[in-house]
Parts: C-alpha cells; sequence; structure tokens
C-alpha cells in the first residue's frame, strides 16, 4: 500500500468517527456545528437531521470510500484508486470553500466568527488527505 493511501484512510477514518459519533450523540454535533433546535414548540427536534446528515451519512460515505479505496487498492490500480477518493475529497474541499465565502460576505449572519477559522483549514487539509492518492501518479 503507497504511503498517499494511508493517509487517505487515516483521513476517512477520521470522517467516519465524525459520523459515528454524531450518530450516537446528536448534541455533539450540534454543538459542533453550532445549529440550535428550532424553539417553536410546534416543531420539536431536529436531532434526526443530526443522526442522519452528520452522522449516518458521514459515517457510511467514509466507510464506504475507504473500503474501495482498500479494494482498488489491493489491485494496483492507481488511477481507480484516484477515482474513488476524489468525489469525497472535492466534497471536503468544497465544504472549506463555502464557508470561507460564509466568512467574508455572512458578517453577523454568523453569530461570531467562533470556529469557522479553524474549521475552514481543517476541512481543506482533510480534503487533500483524502486525495492524497493522487501523489502516486505526481
Amino acid at each position: 500500500m503507497h504511503y498517499g493511501e494511508i493517509i487517505s484512510l487515516v483521513a476517512l477514518g477520521f470522517g467516519a468517527v465524525l459520523g459515528v459519533t454524531s450518530l450516537i450523540s446528536p448534541s455533539w454535533a450540534a454543538g459542533v456545528v453550532r445549529l440550535v433546535e428550532d424553539p417553536d414548540p410546534d416543531k420539536p427536534g431536529g436531532y434526526s437531521e443530526f443522526r442522519a446528515t452528520f452522522g449516518g451519512f458521514f459515517m457510511l460515505v467514509h466507510m464506504m470510500t475507504a473500503a474501495l479505496l482498500l479494494t482498488v487498492s489491493a489491485s494496483e490500480v492507481t488511477l481507480l484508486s484516484i477515482l474513488v477518493v476524489l468525489p469525497l475529497a472535492a466534497a471536503w474541499i468544497g465544504a472549506a470553500f463555502g464557508r470561507t465565502v460564509s466568512l467574508l460576505l455572512d458578517g453577523k449572519k454568523n453569530r461570531d466568527r467562533g470556529m469557522i477559522p479553524v474549521w475552514i483549514p481543517m476541512e481543506f487539509l482533510t480534503g487533500l488527505a483524502i486525495a492524497a492518492p493522487v501523489l502516486q501518479v505526481i
């Protein structure tokens, strides 16, 4: 296994752990992304969204990408390794881009800058780490 694939698998594991943690503890996920429940008493909850989007989705998309990468890596097909990881890597980099746009344009709509300057490089670096198998062909 190439070092780029190992780096990618570690980053994919990080994403899967975020998903599992959000699935088990939606209140933790709510705190991380700083979203709050709707104060309208006729619309309680919102935890299903945390469990689904930040939980199950994150967990399985990262686990499936890791499983595909391991399967493809075993057959020594470099191009397929790249194709397996690029969509998810692009999603993480896209999240960093969207958060940067929000930081620059949303001003007071964000309660404060808070963790935004921390999340931007973390998302960008996670995307690059997932895309590490690209280094095999450079």
